[in-house]
């Protein structure tokens, strides 16, 4: 199945814009349709549409000239038409289960105020059921997909965001396989693999790294840097403790110190 549906995450915040160009980027290559999701914490259901506050308006009307200037099918979503009085991280999972993929930015500690919820990247993860791509704070993105590694560790995270990922990966002009820790079945998945990205027309490299005084996070992170990789995939783990369920070690690390996007799937 190709990736027809894209949706961005937009807001208050400076970094919407960044996502934005990601996201028409992303739409070009794939020939994908883009929604344009305006949501924060504070609903503006009770506003008319002509009495939208400012910046919604100023956003949408830069929505709107940049997608029809690239040329790509595209529609606005507001939480004044929606008519739901969830919070947004609520109504954005429920945009999310339409869309092939969902583009949301690093929570920013420091912008609580601009009203885009700290725990929206994790939780669209966990409950959205597709992937969400998330783009760093920090940095500029003008291409992404273009050197692509999957952290590999087997089983059924790894293997859902293989799936997810196989649209970019088609794509990439580099693709690297990466296990931390493998043990000794190594030379059997990595061949595995190889031969599956082979039927789908992917010339991949696969390399393990044995380390024991760093965290697997960190170890990928500085790998991705010393390959210049400009999309990370990343298979996570979603746990319950004390009723509460969130990502494991390795999806926190990336939420919190993530350099480039990461395509995470759960």
């Amino acid at each position: 199945m190709s990736m027809k549906q894209i949706l961005v995450h937009l807001d208050n915040t400076d970094r919407c814009l960044t996502r934005l160009d990601v996201a028409i980027s992303l739409a070009l290559c794939h020939q994908a349709h883009l929604t344009g999701a305006y949501a924060t914490s504070h609903p503006f259901s009770a506003f008319p549409r002509a009495g939208l506050p400012p910046k919604v308006a100023e956003l949408e009307a830069h929505f709107r000239q940049k997608t029809t200037a690239a040329g790509i099918s595209a529609d606005w979503l507001s939480t004044d038409a929606s008519g739901l009085h969830a919070g947004a991280t609520e109504r954005l999972i429920l945009q999310a289960y339409y869309a092939d993929l969902i583009i949301v930015g690093q929570a920013d500690l420091g912008a609580e105020h601009l009203n885009t919820p700290n725990e929206l990247p994790e939780r669209l993860v966990i409950e959205a059921g597709r992937p969400v791509l998330v783009i760093p704070r920090f940095g500029e993105f003008t291409r992404v997909g273009q050197r692509v590694m999957l952290a590999w560790r087997g089983g059924k995270p790894a293997a859902r965001a293989l799936n997810d990922a196989i649209h970019f990966l088609e794509q990439a002009r580099q693709v690297n396989l990466l296990m931390v820790n493998p043990g000794e079945n190594f030379e059997n998945q990595a061949n595995s693999l190889c031969a599956y990205l082979r039927h789908h027309g992917v010339s991949a490299s696969v390399d393990r790294l044995s380390v024991e005084d760093m965290h697997a996070g960190d170890v990928l992170l500085n790998q991705a840097c010393d390959l210049e990789i400009d999309l990370m995939v990343l298979g996570v783990i979603a746990r319950n403790r004390l009723g509460k369920t969130g990502l494991g070690p390795v999806g926190k690390h990336f939420l919190e110190h993530m350099t480039i996007p990461v395509l995470m799937s759960g």
